[in-house]
């Protein structure tokens, strides 16, 4: 009988647990039909911004196609969003966690209201006061066609079928994995990948290390590929915290094919977390979206069928080690690497000021072009300082091509 109570007691609980589990829904509406609506939108570091309207206020969204629904933050509450279960919750890098889902009040973008759109709720692992949220890609799954023009600096939405067929470009297929579209790339050779397509991250493109290794060993003929230098370290953040430390290559790409379109000069890495084309692409082209066919379309703004991008990798990256701020990846030769920081070296102070936490960190304030001292500890447990004149963030201030 004990037995008996435990068995109905244990399936009690779990039918309980499953109630409060909430699915991925595009069943939220919109508030107009036959319309064509133009919103401007911020290009900031390779970023792109869009300003989404909630009760009174209005608030600085980020616009992430590889994130499949709205994101909102519980250290910057947004007022009237409603609990209604949990969800499982992939991040950038691949780790699931469960997560708090919430259905947002109304919000407008543009002239548009979306009424009954699902957001997670998430902890964001890096403090960032730059942007409230995120919009997913569910406005446009939901059979919005899309233009992002970072040039022009304009998001256009519209129900109409097939709105944008006539305008020119480069048209390619795209798969929804976990609700976000994926692409297929060929970075090398006869290698072909499925890359997702994320304006979330900054970069141009990154291959995910597996991919890679393989890649490599199955090519046929003239690669077309670089390797700068291998090393140890990782870079990428996620929801849930950074990605393991592995081995990473920094590589140069010959050609870069994206359907019909080829991208030359490539500079990229290799990362633990999945392959992806990144928002620094919108600075050579506008993309358009048609989700009722799954079909995308790059329109180069030099109205060729190449472009050169001569972009820039990472020299260092940062992460949190348990909180603390850690040298995740330098590169090999870089300036920061000749100055003798080291992957896996604890910051502890900068100027003489402590920055204990990975938000201290984050939140030292740098002058642009002035020496600065950090104080470090390597993963010997050896005391060091290093001078380094930091600049942050200058990586991403390349302008959309005219």
């Amino acid at each position: 009988m004990k037995r008996l109570l435990l068995i109905l007691s244990a399936a009690f609980v779990y039918q309980s647990m499953a109630q409060k589990m909430a699915r991925f829904s595009l069943d939220f509406k919109v508030s107009q039909t036959d319309f064509v609506d133009s919103i401007r939108i911020e290009w900031d570091h390779n970023q792109v911004y869009v300003p989404v309207s909630i009760g009174n206020e209005t608030y600085r969204f980020l616009l992430d196609t590889g994130s499949g629904q709205a994101v909102v933050y519980d250290n910057t509450p947004i007022e009237g969003c409603r609990p209604i279960g949990h969800i499982l919750s992939y991040d950038a890098i691949g780790r699931r966690d469960t997560v708090e889902l919430v259905a947002l009040p109304p919000m407008t973008i543009g002239t548009i209201t979306f009424t009954g759109c699902q957001a997670t709720m998430q902890h964001r692992a890096v403090r960032r006061k730059d942007f409230d949220g995120i919009v997913g890609f569910d406005i446009i799954a939901k059979g919005l066609n899309a233009k992002i023009d970072v040039r022009d600096s304009v998001l256009i939405l519209s129900d109409r079928k097939n709105f944008f067929e006539s305008e020119s470009g480069f048209n390619t297929r795209y798969k929804l994995d976990y609700h976000v579209p994926h692409v297929e790339v060929s970075p090398f050779g006869n290698f072909k990948e499925l890359a997702l397509f994320d304006t979330g991250s900054r970069q141009f493109y990154a291959i995910n290390k597996k991919n890679y290794d393989e890649g490599i060993d199955g090519a046929d003929g003239m690669l077309g590929v670089q390797i700068h230098c291998i090393t140890e370290g990782r870079y990428a953040i996620g929801n849930f915290g950074a990605e393991p430390e592995g081995e990473v290559a920094f590589l140069r790409l010959d050609a870069m094919k994206w359907g019909d379109f080829l991208f030359s000069k490539v500079e990229t890495m290799t990362t633990q977390g999945g392959s992806h084309l990144g928002a620094d692409i919108l600075n050579y082209g506008a993309v358009v979206f048609n989700p009722k066919r799954k079909r995308m379309k790059f329109q180069p703004y030099n109205g060729m069928d190449t472009c050169q991008v001569n972009n820039k990798t990472l020299e260092i990256a940062y992460v949190s080690d348990h909180g603390r701020p850690a040298v995740g990846i330098v590169r090999e030769g870089s300036v920061p690497y000749q100055q003798g920081f080291r992957s896996g070296d604890i910051i502890l102070a900068i100027d003489g000021k402590s920055v204990s936490t990975f938000d201290a960190f984050r939140a030292f304030a740098y002058d642009r072009g002035r020496e600065h001292l950090f104080k470090v500890i390597d993963k010997e447990g050896r005391e060091k300082e290093v001078r380094w004149v930091r600049l942050p963030r200058l990586q991403y201030k390349a302008k959309p091509q005219k």
